[in-house]
């Protein structure tokens, strides 16, 4: 990402691996152009939460340490510690976050 942000991102490996299958299931299911669009909302999302990480929201199903961002059908669920900001899971907004933390 761009080094003129304060802040670092950093995913983890279940981040990822969540990226991975939102994308492999989008073209599957949207074929490329579905899947170039969605690639570009993330990709946006990361984007918004480097420039304004302190504008996600809380939710009552996550512990208070994490924020959240929307994007889309899903839900990117990250943590602020001095000037990283670790992403710790994309997760489909239907899912049941209590159990995954």
């Amino acid at each position: 990402m761009s080094s003129n942000h304060k802040y670092s991102l950093e995913l983890s490996e279940e981040a990822y691996d969540d990226l991975v299958n939102i994308q492999n299931y989008t073209y599957t299911n949207f074929g490329e152009k579905g899947w170039k669009l969605y690639g570009e909302a993330l990709d946006q999302c990361l984007l918004q939460v480097l420039e304004h990480p302190h504008s996600g929201h809380k939710r009552k199903d996550i512990p208070d340490k994490y924020l959240c961002w929307n994007v889309r059908e899903h839900v990117l669920i990250y943590r602020i510690e001095n000037e990283v900001i670790y992403v710790v899971r994309v997760l489909h907004k239907r899912m049941n976050f209590r159990f995954l933390f």
